[in-house]
């Protein structure tokens, strides 16, 4: 096999050379599997290249198993080490667990068509000869989007960086009238540069967020991964979270992705509202057992929960027509001035 193959076959290989060799009994540090991947292949590997093939096949649902542990380093900074890394063979997958992680990718909106493609069709590979099939008729599905290239190189460097506790540098970027993403400008015009302490990377109602402390903020900012761009990991250590108001015991991302649906920012209070009971399926979708409930006469409830403001907004405007906020103060003004400058716009 040439030494000069495309490093996109790394993935591939690494995946074979562990389906291949490892198991429970027998499991591989990522150095081995280097080793391992030149033996079989003649093909050279870094690690960083092995730490970011072995977190998209994670990521893709792949059944990979390894130890974590945590060390210091030489410069006295906490690494945290993945190794003794195995093919699970025992895992057995059916035609239904690998189409929910399908239609989770087709329906994402940040992966790239030409690699969402690639990760479905090797899920699907996972499936018996019939399943695979069926499996196969789903790839024509995929949502049309904006292509940005460097997904999974952003996902590597913020995976690297959180794990080194290092803050990035990028350009944050918004999408223009010619569907091309285009960096946000500073104050003298010039595309603006960003320096984040990067603490962790969800995926949330088909989209891939890091969240993080901006230099220049007080609290967690989130950022979509999809619209960086020209990221670069520092030597300047990052900002404890636990500095962070409200944050001294770390990030708990339920009870994060639970106080800000569809990331929407703003202080986390507690929101009151009254609504009919007939929306009560959509309650537990968006706030689920959270709500605190109490009965109203006329069929009518009353919910208290805890949300940040912005998404306490957003939220009830979608829903004007039956969800009347009752506190706090702030947040049903703010909506009242919303509605009636809709309304004006409308006449």
């Amino acid at each position: 096999m040439a030494v000069n193959e495309p490093k996109k076959l790394a993935i591939i290989y690494i995946l074979k050379v562990l389906e291949s060799r490892s198991s429970p009994e027998k499991r591989y540090s990522q150095q081995q599997i280097i080793d391992l991947v030149y033996d079989e292949y003649g093909m050279k590997l870094d690690r960083k290249t092995i730490r970011h093939n072995l977190s998209m096949l994670i990521e893709a649902g792949f059944p990979l198993k390894y130890e974590e542990y945590h060390r210091t380093n030489k410069d006295g900074q906490q690494e945290n080490i993945l190794t003794n890394w195995y093919y699970d063979h025992e895992r057995k997958w059916d035609e239904s667990e690998l189409k929910v992680m399908i239609d989770s990718l087709l329906f994402s909106n940040y992966l790239p068509p030409k690699q969402c493609h690639e990760l479905v069709k090797k899920i699907a590979e996972l499936g018996d000869e019939g399943s695979q099939k069926h499996l196969a008729n789903s790839f024509g599905t995929v949502q049309q989007r904006p292509v940005n290239k460097s997904l999974f190189y952003n996902i590597s460097v913020l995976s690297e960086a959180i794990a080194a506790r290092k803050k990035v540098t990028f350009h944050y970027c918004d999408y223009d009238t010619d569907l091309k993403l285009h960096p946000r400008s500073d104050s003298e015009g010039s595309p603006k540069l960003y320096t984040i302490s990067p603490y962790k990377l969800l995926s949330m109602n088909g989209r891939y967020y890091m969240l993080g402390k901006n230099d220049t903020h007080d609290d967690i900012s989130t950022f979509r991964i999809d619209r960086i761009k020209d990221i670069e990991m520092t030597r300047i250590n990052a900002v404890s979270v636990r500095v962070i108001k409200g944050l001294e015991n770390g990030i708990d991302l339920a009870e994060f992705t639970a106080e800000h649906p569809n990331m929407w920012g703003g202080d986390v209070c507690t929101c009151t509202f009254i609504c009919p009971r007939y929306i009560m399926d959509d309650i537990v979708d968006w706030f689920g057992s959270r709500a605190n409930i109490r009965q109203l006469e006329n069929d009518m409830l009353e919910i208290r929960v805890r949300i940040s403001e912005g998404a306490m907004k957003h939220w009830a405007i979608q829903y004007a027509d039956c969800v009347e906020v009752i506190s706090p103060k702030r947040v049903r003004e703010d909506i009242a001035v919303t509605l009636r400058e809709a309304a004006e716009r409308y006449k």
